[in-house]
């Protein structure tokens, strides 16, 4: 493998885009639209991190060989996020579906279930991009809100990764990925 300057990446600015659960990844990666919409501000501090939770490893073994076999029980992957914006959909990612018949009021029912959606990050670097697609994730609040007077009020939210049969868990997009041009 030789070295590639241009396939480093420092993703200064990002967006995070959701959709109904199941759709098909953006067309055009650089440009996600319509049915895909922008989440709102996320934390730039707290930037947004992939988690893998790899399950029990097991060594098997025979009498003459043991350490024959390595048994992985499957991975699961979150993404995790702070949401800045106070509007409707922030608070329906983080307490679930909510009473929006108030003007003014989101109305945060006792034991809502987390969100379906599809998720699609864009993280830019310049002119360099690269895209995370997931068909399915299942969003709910993932820590305390934080409210600090010398920041933005934050909304801490987990995109647990969900298996959508006959597909990949997660599709990543850059230049220099997949198949050779």
């Amino acid at each position: 493998m030789a070295l590639n300057d241009s396939a480093v990446l420092i993703p200064g600015t990002g967006r995070v885009y959701l959709a109904a659960p199941g759709q098909a990844a953006p067309p055009d990666p650089r440009n996600p639209v319509d049915p895909w919409s922008v989440v709102g501000h996320t934390s730039r501090d707290d930037g947004l991190t992939i988690t893998r939770d790899n399950g029990d490893s097991e060594v098997k073994g025979t009498w003459e060989n043991p350490a024959l076999r390595e048994r992985r029980d499957p991975a699961t992957w979150a993404i995790t996020f702070q949401l800045h914006q106070l509007d409707n959909n922030t608070m329906e990612l983080f307490f679930g579906a909510g009473d929006v018949d108030t003007v003014g009021v989101f109305g945060v029912q006792g034991s809502a279930p987390p969100v379906e959606r599809a998720l699609f990050v864009r993280m830019i670097d310049g002119s360099a991009e690269a895209g995370l697609y997931v068909p399915r994730v299942s969003v709910g609040s993932d820590d305390d809100i934080s409210v600090d007077v010398e920041n933005f009020l934050a909304f801490p939210v987990r995109a647990q990764v969900l298996q959508v049969t006959g597909s990949n868990v997660m599709e990543w997009y850059a230049a220099g990925l997949g198949k050779p041009a």
